[in-house]
């Protein structure tokens, strides 16, 4: 009979209190959601306190036949005082309790997990304290207006953290303004461009998470999400570890993961659907026809000229709309991007005698 009352309590308290099984995530949701809630219901008490003293006086002092108007009084000291410093007590706690929950979430531990996040049109990018990037991708579900369950259109990159871990994101745009998101950890900060923002949160379970742009930065705003996955913390140090392929495995498996951790996978696709740029399968060797006119051959040359002065040859039927990756990549990344799209292409090299590859039997 206890259990049943206990859990009674505790459904109406949830009920009451709006609770979000989110709230379990990490520390700065549970925060943010009680302050909501105490907010909410502080307007639900004096909206009903200040409404029942409407109607009491509307009944009280309403006007009776045979009964002498008196004058109203035009000042009060004591209840002016009363009803000035009361609401503002309660004003001075959310403001304080606000305050503190914003400081505690910009000072982060000492002991946290730096990881260095990276935004552009029309991407996120994480760089882990051992110099690797994300190589997965997945879909993920999401509820819509009806409640039906979802399937994402695109994939979207995943990310790791490390469970019960204090986790630190050294924030800054390549582009514009954008916002980094979590609606599940209740975490949103501003990314910009020429300076560092920083944010910090630690995951209480398990699970994937849903990152998305709160800032709209373009076309394809919306579509600007990845997925934050949340492991224990050996399975995260493994996992990243795996991420850091060294070049012995060759440019095109570099390259391959470049695509995804430099943010390609936004706009080109490698498997001739339609995107927002040309899609890289079979464009190796084949000639692409220009706005305002002009055509070339896609070679070596034309693709490094795309990737750092994207602006200079824009594919008919594209818009212009891709940002410069100079600075970004160095020459055997770029090797390495290269390689991979020669690797797409309708007759790709064999092993070894690709773009940015040693041929059998030379030297290094």
């Amino acid at each position: 009979m206890n259990g049943i009352t206990t859990t009674l309590a505790d459904g109406f308290w949830h009920w009451l209190w709006f609770e979000d099984p989110a709230k379990n995530n990490s520390e700065a949701a549970r925060i943010g959601d009680d302050l909501f809630m105490y907010i909410f219901w502080l307007s639900v008490a004096w909206f009903v306190f200040l409404m029942g003293l409407t109607f009491y006086f509307v009944v009280k002092y309403r006007r009776v036949a045979g009964r002498k108007l008196t004058r109203s009084p035009a000042h009060h000291t004591p209840l002016e005082i009363a009803w000035t410093v009361v609401p503002t007590l309660f004003l001075v706690y959310i403001f304080f309790k606000g305050f503190w929950g914003y400081a505690d979430a910009l000072v982060a531990p000492s002991h946290a997990e730096v990881i260095n996040l990276k935004a552009q049109k029309w991407a996120w990018r994480m760089t882990y304290p051992n110099g690797a990037e994300s190589t997965l991708t997945s879909r993920f579900n999401y509820p819509d207006e009806s409640g039906r369950i979802v399937t994402s259109a695109n994939e979207a990159p995943v990310f790791v953290v490390p469970l019960g871990k204090p986790v630190q994101l050294r924030m800054s745009s390549i582009d514009v303004i954008h916002s980094f998101w979590v609606p599940d950890f209740r975490t949103k900060f501003d990314v910009f461009p020429n300076r560092y923002t920083s944010y910090w949160f630690e995951a209480k379970e398990l699970g994937d998470h849903v990152i998305f742009c709160a800032e709209y930065c373009g076309d394809l705003h919306s579509e600007m999400y990845a997925i934050l996955r949340v492991l224990p913390e050996p399975e995260y140090r493994a996992t990243i570890d795996s991420w850091a392929i060294p070049w012995p495995e060759g440019p095109v498996a570099v390259g391959k993961v470049l695509y995804k951790t430099k943010g390609c996978v936004a706009c080109h696709s490698v498997d001739g659907s339609p995107n927002t740029g040309p899609t890289w399968k079979g464009i190796w060797g084949k000639e692409h026809e220009f706005e305002g006119g002009g055509k070339a051959v896609v070679d070596a040359n034309y693709v490094r000229e795309s990737i750092l002065v994207p602006a200079t040859k824009i594919v008919k039927g594209f818009p212009n709309q891709m940002v410069s990756y100079q600075g970004q990549l160095n020459d055997r990344e770029l090797d390495a991007l290269i390689a991979y799209i020669e690797s797409l292409g309708d007759n790709p090299p064999a092993p070894g005698t690709g773009h940015g590859e040693t041929p059998a039997g030379e030297g290094k």
